[in-house]
């Protein structure tokens, strides 16, 4: 009897923990590439990119918002042979929506989202900072009737056991 009660108790333990591990582990992030960047943007922006080359894409959003003001985003897509860089030219402060949806997009961790903000917040230029899975660049310009922002993903090799 006793044997069979332990027996039952350790199953419903096992169940129990396999549910609910279920619910609390995080979610792989989705690959940081220049092709699942490039869709993501597609499919956020709902418009196709201007291809520039194989490995550049321009996607451009604007709105007039009187006779006299054009606002507008663009956004540059790069994928080099070390690093893919994105670059945000934003000429309205509700443009800044498009970086912020790429910094809370499934590409990084919850952490890592907390410290690409970290860095953008700086408002200065950052090189080579590790964020979690990656070594990153960051720029933060804002001249007269813009702000730019450019952030370079160089992916960290993990050394094998």
């Amino acid at each position: 009897m006793k044997l069979s009660s332990l027996f039952g108790l350790t199953i419903l333990t096992l169940a129990a923990a396999s549910m609910s591990s279920g619910s609390t582990m995080a979610k792989a992030p989705r690959p940081l590439t220049f092709i699942n960047v490039r869709s993501f943007f597609s499919e956020t922006l709902r418009i196709r990119p201007t291809e520039v080359q194989k490995r550049c894409v321009i996607f451009y959003e604007g709105e007039w918002q009187n006779a006299n003001t054009y606002n507008y985003c663009v956004i540059i897509v790069e994928n080099s042979d070390e690093d893919l860089q994105v670059t945000f030219y934003l000429t309205d402060d509700r443009e800044m929506n498009w970086v912020n949806e790429f910094l809370d997009s499934p590409f990084f961790t919850k952490s890592e989202t907390e410290n690409l903000f970290r860095l953008l917040n700086q408002k200065r230029h950052v090189r080579g900072e590790q964020v979690g899975r990656f070594r990153v660049d960051a720029s933060h310009w804002e001249p007269r009737h813009a702000e730019i922002i450019v952030f370079s993903f160089i992916p960290v090799r993990r050394a094998a056991p």
